[in-house]
């Protein structure tokens, strides 16, 4: 009676065994599976990550090489008044490429902390996917525990007697015996996976740490320069020093501005100007929020010197926007990046109004249009500098009737 009862125990726990191991899918260790839909979206993911990365390195790099030769073109100005004034003619381009590297900066760690993210989350789903393994692993394990899937003899009598037959008993051994070594192998896979993906994680947090240091140097090397522009642009003409620059060195500069006029006229004479007549009207103030005049038309240094134009400045000047004092076209551009007596106006342009009507605007840092451009009044052309024979920041502006300079204030007042 004691073993009848017995016999229905085992027989009992030998069907919830089998029921608890049949609930579950069984996949045996040399089987087989496509990748799933998720796995290949990771792929393709990590791929698209590691392409963009290397086109944001690559912009990281023209970029350096672009700063470089900017840095090249400075350090082989011997003169170092000349190098000065580059620096000071040149500093926003310096500053567009910082920007430019700070927003790829920003790009990359953006993408990074992005990817890290989607890392992130998938070591969470497969933490997950481990304790659910996990806990299959127990119940299977606690199944074939009281089901006899041990080796003891007291167990495996059980499963005998609980079997039809001896090809019965074999078969099952076998089965539960493919099942336990299956869910080792995966508990396995899936702590190798977990901790390929930490590691994984790591490199990219150290990637992370590498672009914010990247980021923090940049923003400095922007703050410095941002320093030196607005030092640069409260850099305002100094007509005292160019009245003692001019006495001190009379004859040569003399002779210069001589030179520069004699240039000037034949540059008019060749120009080829409009036959229409004068667009006519008031013109617009060529540097809008800038009103102070620090030289007129007219004689100055105690009559020595015969100013053709008249100079426009103010505090934060250098940059400033220099616009077309009336509509017309662009017949004259000359560049030129340095100050000195030879460089006279430095950088500057022409534009033709009509009826023999002329404006110049000269020392500029930039231009911005091209001979034969159609420019309307207000248009900007160039930016304010500090280029030729200039001891500060601002704008000479001249008008020219047939070719000779007149008193330009009329024109605009």
């Amino acid at each position: 009676m004691n073993f009848k009862r017995f016999l229905v125990s085992a027989i009992c726990l030998i069907l919830c065994g089998m029921m608890i191991i049949s609930a579950a899918p069984v996949v045996f260790a040399d089987e087989t599976e496509p990748a799933s839909e998720g796995e290949a979206s990771a792929s393709a993911s990590d791929e698209e990550y590691r392409e963009q990365i290397s086109d944001l390195q690559d912009e990281q790099v023209k970029i350096q090489q672009e700063m470089q030769e900017y840095n090249n073109k400075i350090a082989n100005i011997k003169d170092s008044k000349k190098k000065q004034q580059a620096l000071a003619n040149t500093i926003d381009e310096k500053i567009s490429i910082t920007e430019k590297a700070i927003a790829l900066g920003l790009e990359k760690i953006a993408l990074t902390n992005g990817y890290i993210d989607t890392k992130t989350a998938e070591i969470a789903a497969k933490e997950e996917d481990i304790e659910d393994t996990l806990q299959l692993f127990r119940d299977r394990v606690r199944a074939i525990y009281m089901t006899g899937g041990y080796s003891d003899s007291a167990n495996s009598l059980i499963m005998l007697l609980s079997s039809r037959s001896i090809s019965e008993f074999l078969t099952r051994s076998e089965y539960l015996e493919r099942i336990a070594e299956h869910d080792k192998l995966l508990v396995e896979g899936l702590r190798d996976e977990l901790y390929a993906l930490e590691e994984e994680k790591a490199v990219l947090e150290k990637e992370k740490a590498v672009l914010e240091e990247e980021k923090a140097a940049l923003e400095k090397e922007q703050a410095e320069l941002e320093k030196q522009l607005k030092e640069a642009k409260n850099s305002l003409q100094d007509l005292v020093a160019m009245q003692k620059e001019y006495e001190a060195n009379y004859e040569e500069l003399s002779a210069m501005q001589k030179q520069i006029q004699a240039e000037l006229l034949d540059i008019y004479k060749n120009l080829q100007t409009s036959n229409e007549a004068y667009v006519g009207g008031e013109m617009m103030w060529p540097v809008p929020g800038y009103s102070t005049i620090s030289s007129h038309y007219g004689w100055r240094f105690n009559g020595t010197d015969f100013h053709t134009g008249m100079d426009i400045t103010g505090s934060g000047v250098h940059g400033a926007p220099v616009v077309a004092a009336n509509t017309g076209t662009v017949v004259h551009t000359k560049k030129c990046p340095y100050n000195g007596y030879s460089y006279g106006y430095g950088t500057y342009i022409i534009v033709d109004h009509g009826g023999g009507i002329t404006t110049l605007y000269a020392h500029l840092s930039a231009i911005n249009v091209n001979v034969g451009d159609i420019v309307v009044m207000g248009q900007q052309i160039g930016k304010v500098g500090n280029t030729g024979w200039s001891t500060g920041a601002h704008l000479h502006f001249e008008v020219r009737q047939n070719g000779k300079h007149v008193n330009p204030l009329p024109y605009v007042t």
